[in-house]
């Protein structure tokens, strides 16, 4: 990790002036920049004003201690995420745990070694790191690289705000693509998506460094130019036509020519407009160019407004719906699938979690199916159950790795990584559910549990069928200390903590589930598969312990994409160059019983 081509900024509260000097020189050899502040309210103003990346903070102070500072810090929402770490002279867990409910991520007790103190911030970065490029693969659209929708509408309302309040301009220009389904039409969709690719390029290098160019959707683009009045705006717009006009387009080793159509409204100044109102001009200005020829800029104007209220407008609004939904679930897919890459690096760290994350998720599906619950419901404890220990990629590696019993502070320390992953998802904007699933998914049914001491149904539903089924998993799974349990002997102690630990409800279900099982589970106890010949189950690689062969079992490594049906029901094909017809785009068969999204594990089930 390079934290000094990141230029990291710390803030450091302490009212001792040697310790301030001491950590002042470790923090500068790791490249940081520092700020020091000798009492919390200079701090407070310091963090407002520098916005740091990490704050150390000292507990005992005077007027106003650590404690009363970083609960100030974490209720403004401009330093709500600067993660604390408490400097402390203090070692009593009571004191250690006020800290960590107040908001801090961490501790460190004085006198601290320098060692530790600088790992304890690697991690602390490292985490700020991945939030940030999480952030990023959220607002960015995967094809072009340009901002996305949902990123583009949260700078527009910024961007409004600060118009009004400065009292300058604020102008969209929206494009269109000329004629593009005729250009997926002869070319399909990879020439379909070069052409946007280098549509975006074109934007990108053609537009002011104060503007943001964001894919809108499909075929359509957006600019966004602060502090641009309209006449400006049109030059710019009618430039960057002909720069698309003019450009040498190819496909494969066809030349075509590509225009576009564009829409351009101004905020003024001295008129208030919403987001929606901006947005529906340029759309109507950019309709007007299409029908009127084409490859022209329009400026909105008040009498070119189009009625959007006739008999086809509902028609339309159901396929903007579908498109924006579309393109949300899009967005999710691939913030889902960038962290839990991430969080499968926690396997090199920890072996003993290998292939935890995918156990989980099947017992969390089957529990689902026994309590028939929403595809929604059930998706949403699915993500959670990939990502619940995102957080361990905030626990040192030290502790993680130690051998032998862990100290009441290592305890501790790793008893924050449901709250640390929490916040990493947070900012994302996508996982709002499975955030608080991943919170409390180590909660005690009867309030024993952590990070909130949640009880009963007050602990989030997921995060209670998550329980049960990380339990489980766990315990059937081999630990330095221990070897793993048996199928009963685990069930039997799942059924003793049932009203304590778990909800009784949920043990239920999963009982229920087990029995469908049968020798499935535990899945622990069954050998790396080899996807390449899945359909050749006598000859799959995947044997259970004490089987010699595998006519059924679980494929954790093979995902149901809806193309190779044939591959779980030997009945609807007998080779593998046949494709069950009932298979449609995003995994769901209606003649496999298998999992109904693509990213769930394939269960392969018993040939007829």
């Amino acid at each position: 990790m390079e934290i000094k081509e990141k230029n990291r900024k710390v803030l450091v509260v302490d009212d001792n002036q040697t310790n301030l000097a001491l950590i002042k020189v470790y923090l500068e050899q790791m490249g940081l920049e520092v700020y020091m502040a000798q009492e919390a309210h200079s701090g407070l103003e310091i963090a407002m004003e520098e916005r740091p990346d990490l704050i150390l903070l000292d507990i005992m102070m005077p007027v106003m201690d650590g404690i009363e500072m970083c609960k100030r810090l974490k209720a403004d929402p401009r330093t709500v995420m600067i993660p604390v770490i408490f400097v402390t002279a203090k070692d009593q867990s009571q004191d250690k745990i006020s800290g960590l409910k107040s908001g801090a991520v961490d501790y460190i007790t004085k006198p601290f070694n320098p060692n530790e103190l600088k790992t304890r911030i690697n991690v602390i970065l490292q985490m700020i790191e991945l939030q940030e490029k999480l952030l990023d693969q959220a607002n960015t659209d995967e094809l072009t690289g340009l901002a996305n929708r949902r990123h583009f509408f949260k700078l527009l309302e910024r961007e409004i705000l600060q118009s009004e309040i400065k009292g300058t301009n604020l102008t969209i220009i929206m494009i269109d693509v000329d004629h593009f389904k005729s250009i997926n039409d002869n070319y399909g969709h990879l020439g379909g998506d070069a052409v946007l690719k280098q549509m975006a390029n074109i934007i990108r290098e053609n537009i002011y460094p104060l503007d943001v160019a964001a894919r809108y959707g499909g075929e359509e683009f957006v600019i966004l130019m602060p502090s641009t009045p309209a006449d400006i705006a049109y030059q710019a717009a009618e430039k960057l036509r002909r720069k698309i006009e003019t450009c040498n387009w190819k496909i494969s080793a066809d030349h075509i020519k590509i225009t576009a159509s564009m829409g351009v409204t101004t905020m003024d100044n001295n008129i208030l407009v919403s987001s929606y109102d901006l947005i529906k001009r340029a759309d109507n200005a950019l309709y007007m160019a299409k029908r009127e020829g084409r490859n022209r800029v329009v400026v909105w104007k008040g009498e070119t407004t189009i009625d959007l209220d006739t008999e086809d407008s509902g028609q339309n609004i159901y396929k903007l719906k579908s498109q924006v939904s579309h393109l949300a679930e899009q967005l999710k897919m691939q913030a889902l699938g960038t962290v839990t890459a991430l969080a499968k690096t926690l396997e090199a760290r920890d072996p003993f979690t290998a292939n935890q994350a995918e156990h989980v998720q099947i017992y969390v599906n089957a529990i689902a199916e026994q309590m028939n619950l929403s595809h929604d419901q059930n998706e949403q404890i699915c993500n959670a159950a990939l990502l619940h220990d995102l957080g361990m990629i905030g626990i040192p590696d030290e502790i993680l790795s130690k051998i032998g019993d862990l100290s009441q502070d290592e305890r501790e320390t790793i008893k924050q990584h449901p709250i640390i992953g929490a916040q990493i998802l947070n900012p994302i904007g996508f996982f709002e559910k499975e955030v608080q699933i991943i919170r409390h998914h180590h909660e005690n049914y009867d309030g024993t549990g952590y990070p909130d001491h949640l009880k009963a149904k007050k602990i989030p539903f997921g995060a209670r069928v998550l329980a049960v089924a990380i339990a489980f998993d766990a315990m059937t799974s081999d630990r330095w200390h221990r070897e793993a349990l048996t199928r009963q002997q685990a069930l039997d102690e799942i059924q003793k903590c049932s009203g304590k630990q778990f909800d009784p409800e949920i043990v239920s279900a999963f009982l229920n589930a087990c029995v469908q099982a049968g020798d499935l589970w535990p899945l622990s106890e069954i050998e790396t598969f080899n996807a390449a010949n899945c359909w050749e189950v006598n000859k799959c690689e995947r044997i259970p312990k004490g089987k010699k062969s595998l006519t059924q079992g679980i494929c954790p490594a093979y995902p149901h994409n809806g193309k190779h049906c044939w591959e779980t029901v030997g009945t609807m094909a007998s080779t593998p160059d046949q494709h069950c017809p009932q298979a449609l785009e995003l995994g769901d068969c209606t003649l496999c019983n298998v999992y109904r999204r693509f990213r769930y594990p394939l269960l392969i089930r018993q040939k007829n």
